[in-house]
């Protein structure tokens, strides 16, 4: 089991290098619409750069979905925390147990409307670039795999630690 969470967690790395390379591509994408659509006009050069926008959108989606996959591993997500806390540690750790089996439900619905939207992408595109939508709408089915896979692995882990799986967070941050 230590090994597939040691190769969970190396996946997690490279994704994390793609999504600062995209960050990079998403702001080259934005800096580049802002100085044509601001200044080349304010000093009479009018052209247009759609692309920008399109690149911008499509970049930030895949962020957002790699991005939440990695932040399932260590609970970083969103979370109300203050009823798991103050509940004793059995019950607590039940209910945040309880919490990620309901995830992962999620997960698995997420991952069969992003494959039901890919299938009507396949044959949509871009009105700008004219790329198939698939390769946006593959963004849900990926990222939701990415959960599904960083859930099961950080439930593992505590479960085979007998860590307290509400504090994962705070060591990840440095704050236990």
């Amino acid at each position: 089991m230590q090994s597939i969470i040691w190769l969970v967690d190396r996946l997690n790395l490279v994704l994390t290098y793609l999504i600062g390379l995209l960050l990079a591509v998403m702001t080259f994408a934005v800096l580049t619409q802002v100085l044509v659509r601001f200044v080349l006009t304010a000093a009479g050069v009018n052209i247009s750069a759609a692309w920008t926008e399109e690149v911008a959108r499509y970049v930030l989606i895949w962020i957002v979905f790699l991005g939440a996959g990695i932040g399932c591993r260590r609970r970083q997500l969103i979370s109300l925390e203050f009823v798991v806390r103050w509940l004793p540690p059995l019950p607590g750790q039940g209910l945040v147990h309880a919490g990620l089996l309901l995830c992962l439900g999620f997960f698995g619905l997420l991952i069969s409307v992003g494959l039901a939207f890919m299938e009507l992408g396949a044959v949509e595109t871009s009105p700008v670039m004219q790329i198939p939508k698939a390769w946006v709408y593959a963004a849900m089915p990926a990222g939701a795999s990415l959960m599904i896979l960083n859930t099961a692995v950080l439930i593992a882990e505590t479960l085979l630690q007998r860590r307290d799986i509400r504090t994962v967070a705070d060591a990840a941050e440095g704050v236990e």
